[in-house]
């Protein structure tokens, strides 16, 4: 699978105010022409506005900016180094608030605002030890129209295709109809989306269509790392139980990726219809509706290619269930564990948070570590329970050290580790489930 990377514009400047309207300018009429509607093109703005003054007030002068504005067809992307090492990330947090009598807090302000105003923020360190943050703003996007819902019916004879776009919107909004929201991602909800997604090349899609034209499933898959592909489905569209048509797209899907460089092949959200004889069991996860009634959902793995093995960075207190797994699924893994030897830590952490009110849960990521770990974690868990969201996991990326910094405040909340994805990040992940 190739992906769209898209156009790339770049502004480099330095951390003066007098270079704020140029920045605030070419994000702006970059947004636009990338296809952001104007609402979406002035919300970025004013989030690199906010950072922008920010960096300014904590840096000298003669620092170097660079920003970064790409296109990636769904969304609009900007990257914003600059070689500070004081930056204070914690408002960034889904908890953060402001007191009027904190002057350092107010100077900060704008950095809430900015993580308000972008549906995705991500900090790593970038260039010259300093910082690498991406915002990312999504175009806007009709949710899925009842009318284009197709009438489904039995197909005994059937051949595989890539879908046209019209196709493939009727499809999502079938899947969206037929199938709990817990079985497909949240993308789905939006059908000119995932036509752009698969435009773009982020996604593959493959339908089953009768002589007719009618349609009697559906599959689609992604890459979630550089290593691990994710599908979703098959769906099936009025056909009958034991129906061929799963077996052949999941075929014809595991042929696709078999010419890839993919070492694996995961399913974590998998229906009725997987052909389950060609997958391992990765883990069980608990999905729990409104009434707190929970489903079972297994995830799967298929190995494509030999694994050549790997490091896995572990706290103490994960080891025995990182062993369990890496033995039961004879994976080649070496574990190096992390520990607190006195070195000094950062003062805060900072957590992500993606919330699907359409499949009643959140997930979180860790983006700092920090001191206050802990206290940071019981905060945000304390928001979402006002929420009223009943399933809320934690994704840890055993290829990042830092980030197993968090299984001592993780199990001290609540949390217990149910899946492992093998590289589905810079390494293998963990999933942690609340209260399962």
């Amino acid at each position: 699978m190739k992906k769209d990377t898209g156009r790339a514009l770049s502004l480099s400047v330095y951390t003066e105010m007098g270079f704020l309207p140029m920045c605030t300018s070419f994000v702006e009429h970059g947004a636009l022409a990338f296809g952001l509607d104007e609402r979406g093109a002035t919300a970025l703005t004013l989030a690199v506005e906010e950072i922008f003054s920010y960096l300014c007030r904590i840096s000298s002068p003669d620092r170097g900016v660079t920003i970064r504005s790409s296109s990636r067809r769904y969304y609009n992307l900007v990257e914003i180094s600059c070689p500070v090492k004081d930056f204070d990330m914690r408002l960034f947090n889904l908890t953060a608030r402001v007191s009027a009598e904190d002057e350092t807090a107010l100077e900060q302000m704008g950095l809430l605002i900015a993580s308000r105003f972008v549906d995705r923020l991500n900090v790593t360190q970038g260039p010259d030890n300093g910082i690498l943050l991406s915002l990312v703003k999504e175009k806007s996007y009709p949710e899925a129209d009842q009318i284009m819902t197709m009438h489904p019916k039995e197909v005994s004879r059937f051949s595989l295709i890539r879908p046209q776009p019209e196709l493939l919107k009727i499809i999502t909004t079938a899947v969206k109809g037929l199938y709990p929201p817990y079985l497909f991602p949240k993308a789905f909800l939006y059908p000119g989306k995932v036509v752009d997604m698969v435009e773009g090349g982020e996604y593959e899609a493959l339908a089953a269509t009768g002589p007719d034209g009618s349609v009697g499933g559906a599959l689609l898959w992604h890459w979630v790392s550089e290593k691990t592909v994710e599908c979703f489905g098959p769906y099936l569209f009025g056909q009958a139980k034991g129906s061929a048509i799963s077996g052949e797209l999941m075929e014809a899907c595991i042929g696709a990726i078999a010419k890839s460089p993919a070492l694996g092949l995961v399913s974590l959200l998998p229906t009725d219809e997987l052909p389950r004889e060609h997958f391992e069991d990765l883990g069980t996860l608990t999905l729990f509706d409104e009434k707190g009634n929970g489903t079972a959902l297994t995830a799967y793995f298929r190995q494509m290619h030999e694994d050549p093995g790997a490091y896995s960075w572990c706290h103490p207190e994960l080891e025995p269930f990182l062993r369990s797994q890496y033995g039961r699924l004879a994976m080649p893994r070496e574990i190096l564990f992390v520990r607190d030897l006195g070195e000094t830590k950062s003062p805060f952490s900072v957590l992500s948070v993606n919330i699907e009110r359409s499949g009643n849960k959140a997930t979180i990521r860790p983006v700092r570590s920090g001191k206050d770990m802990q206290e940071n974690l019981i905060g945000h868990l304390s928001l979402l329970k006002k929420e009223s969201l009943k399933n809320v996991f934690f994704v840890m990326d055993l290829g990042i050290p830092w980030q197993t910094e968090f299984t001592h405040p993780l199990l001290q909340s609540g949390f217990s580790p149910r899946v492992v994805v093998p590289y589905g990040g810079e390494g293998d992940q963990v999933i942690f489930q609340l209260g399962a």
